[in-house]
């Protein structure tokens, strides 16, 4: 798909500049929590009769481990012991020294991923405050993707999943701007089709959607119908497990749900095919794609595409003047 270089605009930077200086404070607070709560001291341990990977991890989580699903748990005990060379992570010895270091950053940084979804979802307040996801469908409706009568439907039925699969909304909006150029229920590859791309094959998720013999139908459903297979697919791939799921797990989850279990964040990712230049590290489509690199471009690419649709509109509204 083509990719427009992205403009600058003062209505896009005017709209988010009064909520920053508040979004990096509180970032910035929660990951000084996050810190906090993560035992950064004595980082070397030694195995005892009864220890378990996943026994020392909660252990070295100290205060902070109530706030880790235990497929986060999981996936910390695996980090260390893929750092550790420990090719069984089942099978730990009595005596044997492990050094929990790798896990500490991994844990801070979920804790934050953690804060930050849960500021934006606010579950126990009245307003969800979410711009990406508000842009990205205003753009839809202009594109044609959806009437504007569907839009508050829309929007309410994402929030509903973020809440159900613990997903960030705008994340959401921004996994779909790539994907699907921003909800594009008629949006296909060939291969992949709709809002999240369902692809065809077994086990793929046109197949989990009830779609595998005829993938191709799933373009002729509105946008709030696909939104239903969206809800199943996030359940048969446990979305919710990583919640509340940061950009790249949940992106890992449309793209290739196995991709998950590596959980460092500089680490080539197992992807078949050729993604968006985006994507890759440094935008190379020769080089590799890392957790890292997968929340930068999608970041990039819904600034892109948002910035020059708040661009055209605003130059649309001084044509009227």
């Amino acid at each position: 798909m083509q990719i427009r270089p992205s403009q600058t605009n003062a209505i896009a930077n005017d709209a988010t500049a009064q909520t920053r200086p508040r979004e990096r404070a509180s970032s910035t607070n929660a990951f000084r929590q996050a810190l906090a709560g993560v035992k950064t001291d004595m980082q070397m341990v030694t195995v005892k009769p009864g220890d378990t990977l996943m026994s020392l991890t909660r252990r070295h989580l100290g205060d902070a481990a109530h706030q880790f699903s235990n497929s986060q748990v999981l996936q910390l005990a695996q980090t260390v012991a893929r750092e550790n060379g420990i090719e069984d992570p089942n099978r730990i010895m009595p005596g044997q020294a492990i050094n929990m270091a790798p896990m500490t950053t991994t844990a801070a940084l979920q804790l934050r991923q953690s804060e930050v979804a849960r500021a934006q979802l606010n579950l126990n307040g009245p307003n969800i405050n979410t711009p990406t996801l508000d842009r990205t469908l205003q753009r839809a409706v202009a594109k044609g993707y959806m009437a504007s009568t569907e839009l508050a439907a829309v929007r309410d039925k994402i929030i509903s999943l973020g809440k159900r699969h613990h997903f960030a909304p705008d994340d959401f909006a921004r996994m779909s701007l790539m994907e699907s150029d921003g909800l594009n229920p008629r949006a296909t590859n060939g291969s992949c089709h709709g809002i999240i791309q369902f692809c065809s094959g077994g086990n793929r998720g046109a197949a989990s959607a009830g779609y595998g013999q005829n993938p191709k139908e799933i373009t002729n459903l509105s946008v709030l119908q696909q939104l239903d297979l969206v809800d199943r697919y996030f359940s048969d791939t446990r979305l919710k497990d990583f919640g509340p799921a940061s950009l790249d797990d949940l992106y890992l989850t449309v793209l290739t749900p196995a991709a998950r279990n590596e959980t460092r964040v500089d680490a080539p990712l197992n992807i078949n095919g050729k993604q968006a230049a985006y994507l890759y590290e440094g935008r190379d489509p020769s080089g590799v794609i890392t957790r890292n690199s997968i929340v930068e471009g999608l970041k990039s690419n819904a600034r892109d595409r948002l910035g020059n649709f708040t661009s055209t509109v605003a130059k649309m509204e001084l044509s009227r003047m």
